[in-house]
């Protein structure tokens, strides 16, 4: 079996492997999984090994103590990075044969392993335990790797394995759709430092613990979005391969109000409570007192996350990646970047806080637009045909 496993970017093996659930017949869909593994293997490799090579650089961390504990955690964990890429786009690839619970079963073993290996081996090897934490999500990820494989070896009807083989147009669509999503999460990475980064210098410590906390709060209310995002992805993948637009069309209504409540759920709390909330994260009362509103500024937007979220999974499932690019690639690059760089120097440290929420209100409004355009020209094509 030949699966993509880059991080985030296995994402765009499932988004192929829908739309030709709904197009062709399943010895052209295993096509699709036997193009990618020997590429990305090669990439995942690189950056395990890079993981050892760089691990004692200034990159990762800069605090000494920290820094002592992370080595010696990543240096091990590096080891299972194979196991882990290949059974996030094996398990993946399950959800878009429609075995959402079998998925979500795996992912579950392997999470409730750890869970139990961790106290165990971080007690047994006394000196080592950071090692031994290490060891027991090793363990926990080569076993879902195991039953993963043995499911495809043995089970799957759709996706066979096959002697490596290269397809530079399948490999091309694939990366083509998944480059979005590794953008994706690099241009976060990028945004987030800015954001400490800008925090510290335009309002000091109080803002930049302020600031530590309001992106964990942001990070732990997205969970949920991303989530049905995934289930949204072989709805409209599948759908839009067989040119059942009003299908797609369907879902896009059902999954953008679904996640319009998604996130109030969790915007209304966290604007009515946000002094609790953020006490929960250990941030100082005399911090909350100063900075609460600056964090229902910065939280402001979130209520329509849901929308934005559904509009780049739409493109992505529909395997245009070029269009969910353009608006990761606005959203996090080159809309936010010249704000966040410019306008806390006219409008001072509150610009730090109400800058993203700016730029991601401009793109959601953006992505619905070239939502409703694509899902026009479907309705178009189908009155055509």
């Amino acid at each position: 079996m030949k699966l993509h496993a880059s991080g985030e970017d296995y994402l765009e093996t499932i988004l192929v492997l829908q739309k030709k659930l709904g197009m062709v017949r399943s010895v052209d869909v295993a096509r699709h999984m036997e193009v990618s593994k020997p590429s990305v293997c090669h990439v995942v490799a690189t950056l395990r090994d890079g993981g050892f090579l760089t691990m004692d650089s200034d990159y990762f961390l800069h605090l000494t103590e920290i820094k002592a504990y992370g080595i010696r955690y990543l240096r091990v964990i590096f080891i299972g990075s194979l196991f882990v890429n290949f059974t996030q786009s094996a398990n993946m690839v399950m959800r878009g044969e429609g075995l959402m619970k079998k998925a979500m079963m795996i992912m579950g073993l392997g999470a409730l392993l750890n869970i139990i290996l961790d106290p165990i081996l971080m007690t047994v090897m006394g000196e080592y335990a950071i090692e031994g934490a290490a060891l027991a999500t090793i363990t926990a990820q080569f076993v879902q790797a195991v039953v993963t494989l043995h499911y495809f070896l043995k089970k799957s009807k759709v996706v066979k394995i096959h002697k490596i083989k290269s397809d530079e147009e399948i490999k091309k669509e694939m990366f083509g759709v998944g480059s979005s999503a590794m953008m994706m999460q690099l241009l976060f990475m990028i945004q987030q430092t800015m954001l400490y980064k800008m925090a510290f210098k335009y309002g000091g410590d109080p803002n930049g613990i302020l600031m530590a906390a309001s992106l964990r709060v942001y990070a732990f209310s997205f969970i949920p979005l991303w989530g049905m995002s995934q289930g949204l992805q072989p709805v409209v993948g599948t759908n839009f391969g067989a040119k059942q637009y009003d299908r797609v069309r369907q879902a896009m209504k059902v999954f953008s109000i679904g996640g319009l409540v998604l996130a109030a759920v969790f915007w209304i709390p966290s604007l009515l409570l946000s002094s609790q909330i953020l006490s929960l994260f250990g941030v100082e009362a005399s911090i909350i007192t100063q900075g609460v509103g600056n964090f229902r500024l910065f939280y402001s937007v979130f209520i329509l996350y849901g929308v934005m979220v559904m509009s780049i999974t739409f493109f992505q499932s529909i395997g245009n990646g070029k269009k969910a690019g353009i608006i990761v690639m606005l959203r996090q690059l080159f809309l936010f970047v010249p704000a966040m760089i410019l306008l806390p120097m006219v409008f001072g440290v509150k610009a730090v806080w109400f800058t993203q929420p700016l730029v991601d209100f401009i793109m959601i409004v953006v992505g619905i637009f070239m939502m409703l355009g694509e899902l026009n020209k479907m309705s178009k094509e189908k009155v055509q045909v």
